[in-house]
């Protein structure tokens, strides 16, 4: 089998929680063979553009490679993960990393989550954010707690005033996670995230301010780059801290815990370079017996793989993971229901706080071929990259 061409689509997929007219742009990319099996895959928000040219500039080490081969070929890719000379951009690679699984998994009449071992978690819980993109007071804040509470949510993660744009405060942030705990008291975990956003001594305050309100995470409270911080933070707070820009890469998460920083790490696999980074990445951090964390970047293929590598592994199911990216698009907890996004033909399975990984070979999501065009974002078409020989095609 040989990967003959990829389509790289780009689509503006409905932010129906954020609101009339809110969008997010993804990259949706159809890796074709000449056995007509096709893999497909997105990585979430994306810059369209920039993603498209580093799938180009990537032509000669896919086009005419054996999908089965998807080590050799991610060998070649993996640089651009986090690279000295040349371009990195992690989401690319793993737009090419969710499509490989997708097709191998297609190929061989097996769920992704088989190729990775099986199941370890039948479903996961789902930690879900509000930011001051829904709701903007402490109040608003509040209610929609309580909404995501009374469809079945159990784990409810708050982002910090300035994220998005706008000023970070302290005491603003302390009035909205109390605000939460008072409105929905103790039946579901709270945890707050500031992205990064404070300097040590305002996340020590933060830190402090919080503890009566008895959250589960203190999540990536000072920037990246400061390990020394967030461990000078987990020996002065009663709640747990959580490392997650510092720790999305291998280098950092071995700082992290060289030094002790963090009870919880966490990662991304849109931002790390897809399922096989992640699976080295997970083995890391179960051996450091930390917890371990999941973030997402916002795309309906990127939340059907992260959920089959989630599910792969115990150590997962432990605590809520933050992807809830379908809830989003279809504006719903529960997306057993049907509603009027009909990108995909299958939607993947969010209920009663709980996700599931899509069944069916691959990633297991089966797209909407015909609702394609009225996605499609403005001013864009699909690129093609490799030639395609015309094939019977291959029912999947």
């Amino acid at each position: 089998m040989k990967i003959t061409q990829i389509e790289c689509i780009p689509l503006s997929l409905p932010l129906t929680m954020h609101g009339e007219g809110k969008v997010g742009n993804v990259l949706l990319v159809k890796m074709h063979t000449d056995e007509g099996i096709t893999g497909m895959a997105d990585a979430g928000g994306v810059n369209q553009d920039a993603v498209i040219l580093m799938i180009k500039s990537w032509e000669p080490a896919i086009i005419g490679a054996n999908p089965l081969d998807k080590g050799l070929i991610m060998a070649k890719l993996s640089r651009a993960i986090s690279s000295v000379w040349g371009i990195s951009y992690p989401a690319a690679v793993t737009t090419i990393d969710f499509a490989l699984w997708d097709l191998v998994g297609k190929a061989m009449n097996q769920p992704v989550y088989q190729l990775l071992g099986g199941k370890a978690c039948d479903k996961l819980r789902f930690n879900y954010f509000i930011s001051g993109q829904t709701a903007t007071t402490a109040k608003e804040r509040a209610k929609a707690a309580e909404k995501a509470v009374a469809s079945g949510v159990t784990s409810i993660g708050v982002k910090s005033t300035g994220f998005g744009g706008g000023t970070h405060s302290v005491a603003a942030d302390v009035e909205n996670v109390g605000a939460i705990r008072e409105a929905i008291g103790d039946s579901a975990e709270i945890s707050y995230d500031a992205n990064g956003a404070y300097d040590y001594y305002s996340a020590l305050r933060l830190g402090q301010a919080f503890e009566e309100f008895s959250l589960f995470k203190f999540e990536q409270p000072v920037p990246v780059w400061d390990i020394d911080g967030l461990a000078a933070l987990r020996a002065n707070l009663k709640t747990p801290i959580c490392a997650h820009e510092s720790t999305v890469l291998i280098p950092g998460l071995m700082e992290v815990i060289k030094k002790k920083a963090a009870d919880i790490v966490g990662t991304k696999l849109a931002a790390a370079g897809g399922i096989t980074e992640g699976v080295k990445w997970a083995n890391i951090a179960k051996a450091a017996d930390l917890g371990m964390y999941c973030g997402a970047m916002n795309g309906p293929w990127e939340a059907a793989a992260q959920a089959h590598w989630l599910c792969s592994d115990a150590e997962f199911g432990k605590q809520a993971q933050a992807v809830f990216f379908p809830v989003t698009m279809y504006g719903t907890f529960d997306t057993t229901k049907s509603t009027d996004v009909d990108i995909i033909n299958n939607p993947m399975k969010y209920k009663d706080g709980y996700f599931w990984p899509p069944e069916g070979p691959g990633l297991g999501l089966e797209l909407n071929e015909k609702a394609v065009p009225k996605y499609m974002t403005k001013g864009k078409s699909i690129v093609t990259i490799g030639e395609k020989k015309p094939v019977a095609a291959r029912a999947r």
